[in-house]
């Protein structure tokens, strides 16, 4: 049984709610740093990035199910503080609708108080290593910018086979670059590209999302299937409602 889906029966969103502050933002990544929470929790910048490939994704996904993903668990976290874990929760799905908002405008409609732009946390100084430094197996060492939102936003992939639709196609890899970037930590065809001295690069993580949301909408456009035109029905012809008369002398009457 999944605790999260009796959570949100008895405790729906308000229709109307203002957007998340960034005191807000600050509060849910204080909670998320609650030593009490289950030890397979993401930590609050990676479950933005999970949180948003749900939302840009190719099909909805119950908040049930992303919120299992998160905590690595189907029961709810921290129940020894009942008002800790609502106020968590209820941060949750209020960032997943103020990622819904924001991606749901379309680019050149956009405003800047509107754009979408990713949770992510300072990196400590002392964890960074500059120039970065490749391991034997092709993995930078240390941490940087954006590596936990765009691991995130990975492993909502991973978990929702749907996404073979856009990965599986040579030509969309583009739209996935930023966050493959940010993911690795650099650009195997670009070693000489130092991420941590391109501050601009993270203002590609928000163009991406938009990107991918357009992707999918057109991708649903493109492949919903053909309605078929219903069979006439003669008016000699026994009556599809299923009463055993000719059509004419019943519904056709």
């Amino acid at each position: 049984m999944n605790d999260f889906f009796d959570y949100n029966l008895r405790h729906p969103l308000p229709q109307q709610s203002p957007r998340l502050t960034e005191a807000d933002h600050d509060e849910l990544f204080k909670l998320f740093g609650d030593a009490s929470l289950p030890a397979a929790t993401m930590p609050a910048e990676m479950a933005d990035g999970y949180l948003t490939a749900c939302v840009v994704g190719p099909v909805p996904v119950p908040a049930h199910e992303w919120m299992e993903a998160i905590f690595g668990q189907p029961t709810l976290p921290v129940c020894a503080d009942p008002e800790r874990q609502h106020r968590l929760l209820q941060l949750l799905l209020q960032r997943h609708r103020d990622i819904a908002v924001a991606t749901a405008v379309a680019l050149h409609d956009l405003t800047p108080d509107q754009l979408f732009v990713p949770l992510t946390s300072e990196v400590d100084a002392g964890e960074r290593i500059t120039p970065y430094q490749i391991d034997e197996n092709g993995n930078r060492q240390g941490d940087w910018d954006c590596k936990d939102w765009a691991e995130g936003f990975r492993l909502a992939m991973l978990d929702h086979p749907q996404w073979d639709g856009l990965t599986n196609n040579p030509k969309n890899f583009d739209l996935l670059a930023p966050i493959a970037l940010f993911a690795e930590g650099y650009n195997p065809d670009q070693p000489e590209l130092q991420i941590d001295e391109k501050a601009n690069l993270p203002a590609l993580l928000s163009l991406s999302i938009y990107n991918i949301r357009s992707f999918w909408k057109l991708h649903k456009q493109t492949h919903a299937p053909a309605l078929r035109e219903a069979r006439k029905v003669g008016r000699n012809d026994p009556c599809p409602c299923g009463s055993g008369k000719k059509y004419k002398k019943c519904c056709g009457a």
